[in-house]
């Protein structure tokens, strides 16, 4: 379908590529890998035609379709609706509608015997080609990626950037070119969307190369993988994680070959010092020094990846609570975005914020950092500092100062070693510490926003999609950091595996209500999926079960008041204090035990054993009943 052979490209002074080759099959679901900087989306460009090769070939049939979907799409300024827009993705069906209309204006005032027939040529054509299916195709599309019918005329000037990105996407996908580039997909879709993405991927008939920093949405949509790394491209089969372990097999097998000849160059040097004096053994020494000259030499090359080890403190300790929120509520005119949500962030929560767009998962994070207007109450805790990651923090950024001094600002006790480190946790190396806020884009400047944020040494964060604008071993880097940070957190986040790494709380909304789960996201998901999806009806609404209900009394319809979650929590507060009087009771024996005197008097150490293990048994019986509370008290939350 495609090769590049014996490639090299230059840009801005240094080769990404240099005597590289690509073979791209039809039929192949493709991952290009790298880190940021390596230029996976240059490839992209060279293949598409934006970039020209002058260094080697590239070799593609002349009808070969190409369809691609980049970050620069965003700036293209469209005031047509969006569904024309997209229905612009198969040109030649557009084509043949203009004169399919044009021809019926015609006919309707001359009659014309050539004009009808000519129409009759094109309706053909029109239907052949999948014409009558066009639009709903199109609409098919866009409602899978998450837009509305009402929106369908909307000019799509008018929507957002990561909408626009959807269009663009539902537009080449209409498009079924042979040849699919997709550069970073994922950024500014929500998790729904990214699952229906991946399931239409599974089902396309045609070759695509995915750039992508999303681990899981490349295991499920590829079946190879090319890694850019050395100016080169190594190639796996399998999808990512199969990538990983053959790539370590790969570097272990490499690692010997490189060890076990630079023994043998070793063993020919000191054969060639030896006897290099000696005439009996010229024509030897003079063999041996010919083959290593003429050698292959194998290289070992050191993993381009930085060894990051960072970690954000805290500044002070605070309370067991960190916030609590109280029926609160949040209204855009006619649209309720959420009622009477009721939570409570707890010391040491990592709270992973999941969902669709427009749910009112940044707006709660607003409103939980107190930039936001709302009903209800939100109660900070005790010693709670907060430190909150957006976009709007960009704005926040003093333009003239560079990387390390804008980093600086943050806290004057960190060193420059300490700031470097972040910077390069966050992409940035060597001299582009030294650049100028002004001069970064977009992106890099959310970088930069993050970095701050993280450094601040609060001890409740809120992040709103951290992982924007970072590759794989850098968004790993965060989620480590993150894991061993003391504090609390709530993250926003669509990346599935970053959230799997580092949540041990679920959040959603949920028909207007925020829903918490006590567990990972993959146990989250697992409970999601037996549980069913929620269906809504006139009068009620229900959960859709997905397995079968032995007492059909449990289908029942049931409310959950605040009198049954009133009366469970005073049940386990009579039961925590049972507890806590019972243990107090038992440390007291036991400290009576230990005297001396107790230890001489046999009677009364055999009534005090008597009664320590009764309270044990009492505490123990009394701990069931606890757990059993707290577990009713989770399924009425």
């Amino acid at each position: 379908m495609l090769a590049l052979v014996d490639f090299s490209f230059e840009f801005a002074g240094r080769y990404l590529y240099k005597d590289a080759n690509w073979h791209i099959k039809p039929g192949e679901k493709i991952g290009l890998v790298g880190l940021n900087g390596t230029g996976k989306s240059t490839l992209l460009r060279l293949i598409a035609g934006d970039y020209e090769l002058r260094e080697g070939q590239l070799s593609k049939p002349g009808n070969l379709k190409i369809g691609f979907l980049n970050q620069d799409l965003l700036s293209i300024d469209y005031h047509d609706p969006l569904l024309e827009v997209v229905l612009q993705g198969r040109a030649d069906l557009a084509t043949l509608d203009k004169q399919i209309n044009k021809l019926l204006e015609e006919i309707e005032v001359s009659h014309d015997v050539n004009a009808i027939q000519k129409l009759t040529e094109l309706q053909d054509q029109f239907g052949n080609l999948g014409g009558y299916d066009w639009h709903a195709e199109a609409e098919k599309l866009l409602e899978g990626l998450g837009f509305k019918t009402e929106e369908l005329r909307k000019p799509l000037n008018l929507f957002s950037g990561g909408w626009r990105m959807r269009a663009m996407l539902a537009k080449l996908l209409l498009m079924q070119p042979d040849l699919l580039l997709l550069d970073e997909p994922t950024n500014h879709l929500d998790l729904p969307t990214i699952e229906w993405i991946e399931d239409y991927l599974k089902t396309y008939k045609g070759t695509y190369v995915i750039v992508s920093h999303d681990r899981l949405f490349l295991d499920n949509t590829v079946n190879r993988i090319a890694e850019v790394a050395h100016q080169q491209l190594y190639h796996y089969k399998g999808n990512f994680s199969d990538y990983l372990e053959q790539k370590e097999e790969r570097d272990e097998m490499m690692q010997r070959r490189f060890e076990n000849q630079q023994d043998y160059i070793r063993q020919q040097m000191a054969f060639i010092r030896r006897f290099k004096a000696k005439a009996s053994k010229a024509t030897a020494v003079q063999s041996r020094v010919k083959m290593l000259q003429k050698l292959d030499k194998i290289e070992v090359h050191d993993d381009e990846k930085r060894e990051m080890n960072i970690r954000f403190n805290i500044r002070v300790t605070p309370g067991k609570t960190i916030c609590s929120l109280n029926g609160v509520t949040k209204s855009y005119g006619d649209q309720v975005i959420f009622k009477e949500a009721t939570a409570q962030v707890l010391r040491g929560d990592k709270i992973a914020f999941v969902g669709a767009n427009g749910k009112g998962k940044s707006t709660l994070l607003r409103i939980i950092y107190g930039s936001e207007p709302h009903g209800g109450q939100v109660e900070p805790g005790w010693n709670v500092e907060t430190s909150f990651f957006a976009q709007h923090q960009l704005e926040a950024l003093n333009l003239q100062r560079d990387l390390l001094n804008e980093l600086g600002t943050v806290d004057a006790d960190y060193t420059e070693a300490e700031l470097r480190t972040v910077l390069g946790c966050f992409l940035f190396t060597g001299d582009e510490v030294f650049k100028k806020i002004k001069v970064l884009s977009g992106g890099e400047k959310s970088r930069v926003a993050l970095a701050k944020t993280l450094l601040t040494r609060a001890n409740f964060l809120l992040l709103d999609e951290p992982t924007n604008h970072l590759d794989m071993f850098s968004t790993s880097v965060l989620a480590e950091a993150l894991n061993n940070y003391k504090g609390t957190c709530i993250i926003v986040s669509h990346d599935r595996t970053f959230v799997s790494n580092v949540a041990n709380k679920i959040w959603w909304i949920e028909q207007g209500i925020l829903r918490e789960y006590p567990g990972t996201f993959d146990e989250w998901n697992e409970w999601m999926a037996r549980r069913g999806p929620i269906v809504e009806t006139e009068s009620k609404t229900i959960v859709a079960e997905k397995t079968p209900v032995v007492n059909s009394a449990e289908n029942d319809n049931k409310k959950v008041g605040k009198n049954t979650l009133n009366r469970l929590e005073q049940q386990i507060a009579e039961l925590e204090e049972k507890i806590s009087g019972f243990k107090a009771k038992q440390s007291e024996y036991e400290t009576e035990m230990a005297l001396p005197e107790t230890a001489s008097n046999y009677e009364r150490l055999a009534a005090l054993t008597e009664k320590l293990e009764s309270i044990k048994l009492e505490t123990s019986s009394l701990q069931k009943e606890l757990d059993a509370a707290m577990e009713q008290w989770m399924e009425a939350q």
